[in-house]
């Protein structure tokens, strides 16, 4: 099985996602394809203008979609950044979604590569053109 077809916790219980549930995890794959192969200005039309985004690597919350931008002008800058996302936990309140797991983040620094594992949350709202955009989203590194 591949990762979006299954919802493992904590003490490894499987289950199948949802369709909605999946189409929640695509709107992840679309934020780590972007994060990892584009530009910041890409990523940041994946919030939603009002988002609240919390970043790993600062101290700073950002609330406008320039402040979410210049964030990932500087995280994008790590050379050959790389993430894979594992123990998605998606819960789907209507237009409301939230999506909760960990993810790793590779990238090289000094000839060697490091990994730089993590814990997200991303809260997102479906609009009218039926995509989901990121609403809040809280990453801190794993202590």
């Amino acid at each position: 099985m591949e990762k979006t077809d299954i919802l493992i916790d904590q003490k490894g219980v499987s289950q199948p996602f949802t369709e909605e549930q999946q189409s929640v995890l695509k709107a992840m794959d679309k934020w780590v394809e972007a994060v990892t192969t584009t530009d910041p200005e890409t990523v940041a039309k994946l919030y939603a203008k009002d988002a609240v985004f919390w970043g790993t690597v600062s101290p700073f919350m950002r609330t406008t979609p320039e402040g979410i931008k210049n964030y990932f002008k500087h995280f994008m800058g790590f050379r050959n950044l790389n993430a894979i996302y594992y123990k998605p936990m998606v819960r789907v309140y209507g237009d409301i979604a939230i999506n909760s797991g960990y993810y790793t983040f590779f990238y090289n620094k000094d000839d060697k590569m490091i990994s730089s594992p993590a814990r997200y949350t991303f809260v997102y709202r479906k609009d009218g053109d039926g995509e989901w955009y990121i609403i809040d989203h809280h990453s801190s590194a794993v202590p």
